[in-house]
């Protein structure tokens, strides 16, 4: 499998960096980081996360930090997609 982030899984995860960065560049560097490293866990377990809010997605929660992992898999092209990054605290609204 292959790990792919679309636009908005980019955009989600600059805006957590900026968040965060707002009150530590190092803390939302190291938080960045490691949402990036533990979402490679995907690429060797693409069904570990639960059936997500919208049909044919699942959610992964990343371990030891407070963050949602949306994606799908692509078996045909052998891909994992993570489409959305989100607080597990942020109101969602139905806009996975």
């Amino acid at each position: 499998m292959k790990l792919v982030f679309d636009e908005r899984a980019l955009a989600d995860l600059e805006g957590i960096y900026r968040l965060i960065a707002h009150d530590s560049p190092a803390t939302a560097k190291t938080i960045v980081d490691r949402l990036f490293s533990s979402t490679e866990l995907l690429i060797s377990f693409p069904f570990m996360g639960h059936a997500g809010h919208v049909p044919g997605t699942f959610e992964w929660v990343v371990p030891r930090l407070p963050y949602i992992v949306v994606y799908e898999v692509d078996p045909t092209r052998e891909q994992v997609i993570v489409t959305a990054v989100f607080h597990g605290a942020q109101n969602r609204g139905g806009n996975e």
